[in-house]
């Protein structure tokens, strides 16, 4: 541990050593951190904490965990009534109850985690790289209703010592482990097209409908020479049910389905639906979701299905990465 805290304190004094660089890197923080403290005292939040900051994939990284660190002291002094859990407090409370500080965030687990160290709202982020910079995109949970009460990204100069630090895995709190983080390109990598359980997944499209609504529409086709039956989940809540079919923007933020139309059948809430696929015939898919951030551009939908057909466990998943949302 002490090797690992030289090694981020060696590396962060040799980044700020150049003025330019320094000056750029810390008015970039202090804008975001301002403006989340703006965002937090106008929604009436009076107690917050910061969590740590993961790459799209939700694996943290010594640069995700300092500019958290950061984040935390800034809006601390922000002179805004704000109150902020130390994080090495909050650390402790998190191992206490066996959860992690850091990764994908849903509303129950915002909710569970408000709880449990007693918050008004999560200060979550996201870091990647593009090009000769690093994208910082920053939201703030409600805890109480796990709605996103602000949002915002900046970018700071990439250097050398920056993509090391990126590229620098945190052990987990359980195992140690060091989690191995590769730097996203320029642009998001693409996968539109998978095959799972025979069964091929193709996403057309997700398009906005509104300001907030989200639709993906995705072609299925049954890969075998016969008929089968295909259940896609939109609710999880049954004991047993994997957890339902869901996206994740390129903010990291994760939304549930709350409507599906399949096979010429519609449903909403917690529910499911079944349709037997004729072989080679696509047929289509649509997955609405609310409250989407304004912000977001990509999506990566998480399709969870069932089939009785398939030796083994019938539960499975097809994941379609980064799908530009377009209206």
């Amino acid at each position: 541990m002490r090797k690992l805290v030289f090694v981020i304190f060696v590396s962060l004094t040799f980044l700020l050593s150049y003025p330019a660089v320094s000056t750029a890197y810390e008015n970039e923080i202090r804008s975001l951190s301002n403006a989340m403290a703006d965002n937090i005292a106008k929604a009436g939040k009076k107690r917050i904490a910061v969590v740590d900051f993961t790459d799209l994939q939700g694996n943290i990284t010594e640069l995700g965990r300092f500019i958290a660190e950061e984040m935390s002291v800034t809006i601390a002094g922000a002179d805004k009534g704000i109150e902020v859990v130390d994080r090495t407090h909050l650390k402790t409370i998190f191992k206490e109850h066996k959860l992690a500080m850091s990764g994908v965030i849903d509303p129950t687990t915002a909710k569970k985690l408000g709880q449990i160290a007693g918050v008004d709202a999560l200060v979550t982020g996201t870091i990647t790289p593009f090009g000769d910079s690093v994208r910082i995109s920053v939201k703030i949970l409600d805890t109480a209703t796990a709605k996103v009460i602000g949002a915002s990204s900046g970018d700071i100069p990439k250097t050398k010592t920056i993509e090391e630090l990126l590229g620098r895995g945190i052990g987990t709190e359980t195992t140690g482990q060091i989690i191995p983080t590769t730097p996203s390109a320029t642009k998001p990598k693409t996968l539109t097209r998978i095959e799972a359980n025979d069964f091929i997944f193709e996403a057309k499209a997700c398009k906005r409908e509104g300001q907030h609504k989200v639709l993906c529409y995705i072609a299925i086709t049954n890969n075998l020479q016969k008929t089968r039956s295909l259940t896609i989940l939109i609710g999880g809540n049954w004991a047993g049910l994997p957890p339902q079919s869901i996206i994740v923007d390129d903010f990291g933020s994760q939304y549930n389905s709350v409507e599906l139309q399949f096979g010429g059948k519609n449903v909403r809430g917690d529910y499911s639906i079944t349709y037997d696929i004729p072989p080679n015939l696509p047929m289509n898919l649509v997955i609405a979701y609310d409250e989407v951030l304004p912000e977001a551009k990509y999506v990566s939908v998480i399709v969870n299905c069932r089939t009785d057909k398939w030796p083994g466990d019938p539960y499975f998943k097809a994941v379609l990465r980064n799908i530009p949302l377009s209206r």
